[in-house]
């Protein structure tokens, strides 16, 4: 099943009589406040983004006009120096929403600023603005504790993964504290798991060239392929 950009603002169905969704500007607070309880690194502009109805624009219009509706919108963009609201457009604000409406889970992602900034590093800058097309990163993903073990996380990475595989991206990547044990839960929704101070190659499929990807100190990395692409 396809998606289209009216399905996922109007909601998916979800575990337990969930809607996973993305986010709309009223839910702007509660999907900051639950994205706290997994990183302390939201940047407000995400926040200000989803209050604005600006977050994950251009990839919900893709879903109906094609992959390929994403990269004149981004050659634009760095040509005037707007990369910054391009980022914003290409970041995925999901919620999960209860039955009485009540949002129980968030997720974002957003383009690897970090990887771009290795495969510029490594001498391909021709390749910076493909990886935003191809590369991205959770930065999030939280379900309130009342709402746990329901399966609502596991829903939210799926349309995520959804999203992003039919949008031809190929890479889905995320880090978490080692501290916090998450690596069994991300093997169980098909990812791979590093061990501290491993790495992996994302470069070659894009460049023709290894470049290693890892997470940083206290931290592992997961990831998924799509396998499709």
């Amino acid at each position: 099943m396809r998606l289209t950009g009216q399905r996922l603002r109007d909601g998916l169905a979800g575990p337990d009589g969930t809607r996973i969704r993305v986010a709309r500007p009223e839910d702007s607070i509660h999907f900051s406040d639950l994205l706290t309880l997994a990183t302390d690194q939201i940047e407000q502009e995400h926040v200000e983004g989803v209050m604005a109805g600006r977050c994950g624009t251009w990839l919900v219009d893709a879903l109906d006009e094609g992959d390929q509706s994403l990269t004149r919108p981004l050659v634009s963009a760095a040509t005037t120096g707007n990369l910054q609201d391009a980022a914003l457009a290409l970041s995925l604000p999901l919620v999960a929403g209860d039955r009485d409406g009540t949002i129980v889970g968030a997720l974002l992602t957003l383009p690897p600023g970090s990887m771009v900034q290795t495969v510029q590093e490594a001498g391909y800058e021709q390749h910076a603005l493909l990886a935003m097309l191809k590369y991205v990163k959770i930065k999030g993903l939280a379900v309130a504790e009342a709402a746990r073990g329901r399966g609502v996380g596991g829903a939210l990475l799926k349309r995520c993964m959804q999203v992003y595989w039919q949008l031809d991206f190929m890479f889905l990547y995320g880090g978490f504290e080692t501290e916090r044990a998450l690596g069994p839960y991300y093997a169980r929704q098909g990812f791979t798991i590093l061990d501290p101070g491993e790495t992996t190659d994302v470069g070659f499929v894009l460049t023709g060239r290894p470049i290693g990807l890892g997470a940083g100190p206290g931290e592992q990395l997961f990831f998924r392929w799509n396998r499709s692409s």
